[in-house]
């Protein structure tokens, strides 16, 4: 296994909201977050939202730039972060459950680039395992701020991955749209 490092993050600074999650896909490492088209990230913020908007896959019909310009403004628009855990590991494919070695983003940033963020939360119990990984090696004051922002296992969202069949689209939807729409207005 070979290491990756992504420098991907999509975060403005008056960002309300920030979804980590652990490691992207090997379809997003190059493109932009949940970019692969079996993943329903992008399924469930448009059903959340605003399903006109076409951010979701377009079969194809649209390209990469175009997409990730409107997924980009969607994010803005609603003052959402995205960002992962993880800037670098050792990992097979696209699996979380093989990841080694993991260098993590500094989080601690937030909390200058953000100063209206309200709510850290997880695209899956991974990338919250992570995070709480993480902590453990963050100064005092920064945790008690990352602790606060995260509202612990609350903040924990089922994953978007297809791989997570145990939750049907619709149930991920009504428990994604309960946390977010307490800080993102429509």
């Amino acid at each position: 296994m070979e290491r990756k490092f992504v420098d991907l993050k999509y975060i403005e600074p008056d960002a309300k909201v920030v979804i980590l999650g652990t490691f992207p896909s090997e379809a997003s490492r190059d493109t932009f977050f949940y970019h692969k088209s079996t993943n329903q990230f992008w399924k469930i913020m448009s059903k959340i939202y605003k399903p006109d908007e076409k951010i979701e896959y377009l079969e194809g019909k649209e390209e990469n730039n175009t997409l990730i310009e409107r997924r980009k403004k969607f994010l803005k628009k609603y003052k959402i972060g995205l960002w992962d855990m993880i800037k670098s590991c050792y990992i097979d494919k696209s699996k979380d459950s093989s990841i080694k070695d993991p260098e993590y983003n500094d989080l601690t940033t937030l909390k200058t680039e953000c100063l209206q963020l309200e709510c850290i939360c997880f695209s899956s119990k991974k990338a919250f395992k992570y995070y709480k990984r993480y902590l453990k090696q963050v100064d005092e004051t920064y945790k008690n701020w990352l602790e606060k922002m995260s509202n612990g296992e609350e903040h924990i969202l089922p994953s978007p991955s297809s791989a997570n069949a145990r939750i049907k689209p619709e149930q991920k939807k009504e428990k994604w749209q309960n946390l977010l729409n307490q800080y993102v207005k429509k």
